[in-house]
C-alpha cells in the first residue's frame, strides 16, 4: 500500500485533491527571432533539465538550447543546400536521454525517393552535432513524417512513413541503430493492424516513443476512411512489432485527411496516448492502455466545458516520474488558445481542470517536464516566433506505508532567515538539494535533528526555491520562500 502525498504551497496532506493546475508561471518570452520563423516546435530537455527546441522555417531545422537566462542563438542542423519538409502542420522530430540528443528530418521534395530520412546526434546536450546520417535504405519507395525516440542503451529508434514509388500503401516503419546513430537497420513494419488490407492516414504525423524493451508506434489508422489513432507494439526494442490496438475506438469516418497526429508516454505496463478525433465535433482525447494485454479504455476526454469551444486540436503530453501534463491548441469564443491540464499524479487519476497558458494566434504546440519544471512551447501567429514559458510544479512523493508520515510542514514560509521542516520523523533522509527556479543548485547550511530540519537562508538571495528530499525510496519536492 502506498501513501500518495499531494504537495501545496507549504503543507503536505495525505490523499489527493485537486483544485487548481498547482503551477506556478513564469511570464511567456520569445525562444527566438521572427527571423527564423516558428514551424512546429518541439520541446525536450538534457540531464540538467535545461530545455532544448528544435523548429523549422520551412526549409531548414533550427535548434535553440536554455543558457541559464534564455535560449541561445538558432543553430542550423540540415547541411547547406538540403531543405528540409517543415511545415506548420508537420517537421522535424527531437528526442533525448540525458545529455544525449537526436533530432530527425525529411528533405525535400517529399516525393522523391532521392531525398531522405536524415538524423543528426548529439552526446553534449546539444553543445555539438554529429554530421547527419541516413535513416530509410528503402530503394525506391518514398518516406516522410520521420519521429525519433531514444531507448534505454542511448540509442535511436526512428519512425516514418513508407510508401510505394507511386506514392500507393501508406504504411508507418521503424529503422532501429545500435550503434548509437552511426547507423541503421532495415525498417520493420509497425502498422496494418486494423486489417492486413488497411492503410494509414498519409497526411497525419506519427509519434515512435519507447521505455525499457517496449516501443510503441502511434499513429492515426484509414481503414475504409475509418481514422482511429493505433498503436504498434514492440516487446524487442523494436527489432520487431508482435501486435497493435485502437487506443481512441471511436470511430471516426471521414473522406479527407485531418492532418493532425498523437503523443504517447509509456509509464511501467501502460501506454497513454492523446488524440484529437471528429468523430463527435473536433476535441481531442487521451486513453490509457495495458501494454501486455494490448487492451485500453475508450477514449476519455479531455477538458471540454470551456465557454465557446469550437474546436480543439493538436494535443501533445509528457511526463516526469508520475507528473503529466496535456496541452492542446483550442479556439474558443473566437479566440486561439493553448490549453493545459496537468495532474501531479496521473496513477490516481487525471485533474478535470483546465488552464489557458496564452491566448490568440496559438498553433501548434508541446510540453516538456523534468524534476518540478515545465515548459510549453507553441507557434504564435503574431509574433512570427516560437514562444516558451516556464512554470514550477510540486512533486507528489510515494512513500511505504511503514515510513510514517502524516503531515510535513515549513515554517515560516516565507521566511527571511531560516526554514524549519517538521514531520519528518521515520524517513531514512539521505540527502537535501536546494534549487533555484532555473534549476541551479544553492549552497545551503542544514541542521537536523530527530524530528525537524533548520535550513539557514539569511545569505540566499529573496525569491521562490525547491527544496528537494530524496530517501531510499522516494524523493520529496517542498516549495520555499525568501523574503
Amino acid at each position: 500500500m502506498k501513501l500518495l502525498l499531494l504537495i501545496g504551497c507549504s503543507i503536505l496532506f495525505i490523499g489527493t485533491t485537486y483544485c487548481q493546475n498547482n503551477i506556478t508561471w513564469d511570464p511567456p518570452a520569445d525562444v527566438s527571432s521572427s527571423v527564423f520563423d516558428n514551424n512546429f516546435p518541439r520541446i525536450v530537455m538534457d540531464a540538467s533539465g535545461d530545455p532544448m527546441v528544435t523548429w523549422s522555417d520551412g526549409d531548414n531545422l533550427y535548434f535553440a538550447k536554455w543558457n541559464g537566462t534564455g535560449f541561445s542563438a538558432p543553430a542550423q542542423l540540415n547541411p547547406g543546400g538540403v531543405t528540409i519538409a517543415g511545415l506548420n502542420w508537420q517537421g522535424p522530430d527531437i528526442a533525448s536521454r540525458g545529455d544525449t540528443l537526436y533530432a530527425v528530418y525529411k528533405q525535400t521534395p517529399e516525393t522523391a525517393s532521392t531525398s531522405y530520412v536524415w538524423c543528426v546526434s548529439s552526446f553534449d546536450g546539444g553543445q555539438n552535432f554529429n554530421a547527419p546520417v541516413r535513416v530509410d535504405y528503402i530503394a525506391d519507395s518514398i518516406s516522410r513524417f520521420p519521429t525519433v525516440s531514444v531507448d534505454n542503451t542511448g540509442n535511436p529508434l526512428v519512425g516514418f512513413m513508407k510508401f510505394n514509388s507511386d506514392f500507393s500503401e501508406a504504411r508507418w516503419v521503424v529503422a532501429k541503430s545500435t550503434d548509437m546513430g552511426a547507423s541503421f537497420n532495415t525498417d520493420e513494419l509497425a502498422s496494418e493492424w486494423s486489417s492486413p488490407t488497411s492503410e494509414v492516414c498519409d497526411c497525419c504525423p506519427g509519434q515512435i516513443v519507447s521505455e525499457g524493451n517496449t516501443v510503441a508506434m502511434l499513429y492515426r489508422d484509414n481503414f475504409s476512411n475509418v481514422r482511429d489513432t493505433w498503436a504498434g507494439i514492440s516487446n524487442d526494442g523494436g527489432s520487431s512489432f508482435v501486435g497493435g490496438m485502437d487506443v481512441d475506438q471511436l470511430g471516426w469516418v471521414i473522406m479527407s485527411c485531418p492532418s493532425s497526429g498523437p503523443d504517447g508516454v509509456i509509464i511501467g505496463d501502460t501506454l497513454y496516448s492523446t488524440y484529437m478525433s471528429g468523430a463527435s465535433n473536433i476535441r481531442v482525447y487521451y486513453n490509457k492502455s495495458s501494454i501486455s494485454s494490448l487492451t485500453g479504455s475508450p477514449a476519455i476526454p479531455l477538458d471540454q466545458s470551456v465557454s465557446g469551444l469550437a474546436s480543439q486540436n493538436y494535443p501533445r503530453l509528457d511526463h516526469s516520474e508520475n507528473a503529466m501534463a496535456f496541452v492542446w491548441q483550442q479556439v474558443a469564443s473566437a479566440s486561439q488558445q493553448l490549453a493545459i491540464q496537468f495532474t501531479e499524479d496521473i496513477t490516481t487519476g487525471i485533474n478535470t481542470i483546465q488552464e489557458i497558458v496564452d491566448s490568440d494566434n496559438i498553433g501548434h504546440v508541446d510540453v516538456a517536464l523534468q524534476d518540478g519544471v515545465i515548459f510549453v512551447v507553441w507557434e504564435d501567429g503574431g509574433s512570427g516566433t516560437v514562444k516558451y514559458r516556464r512554470g514550477t510544479y510540486n512533486n507528489v512523493a510515494e512513500l511505504d506505508q511503514n515510513e510514517t508520515i502524516s503531515t510535513v510542514r515549513v515554517f515560516p514560509n516565507p521566511s527571511n532567515d531560516q526554514w524549519r521542516i517538521s514531520g519528518i520523523e521515520g524517513l531514512d533522509l539521505s540527502s537535501y538539494t536546494l534549487l533555484d527556479n532555473s534549476g541551479s543548485r544553492i549552497p545551503i547550511s542544514i541542521e537536523q535533528t530527530s524530528n525537524e530540519l533548520i535550513i539557514r537562508n539569511k545569505n540566499i538571495v529573496p525569491g521562490t526555491y525547491h527544496l528537494r528530499i530524496t530517501t531510499d525510496s522516494s524523493v520529496i519536492t517542498l516549495k520555499v520562500l525568501k523574503q
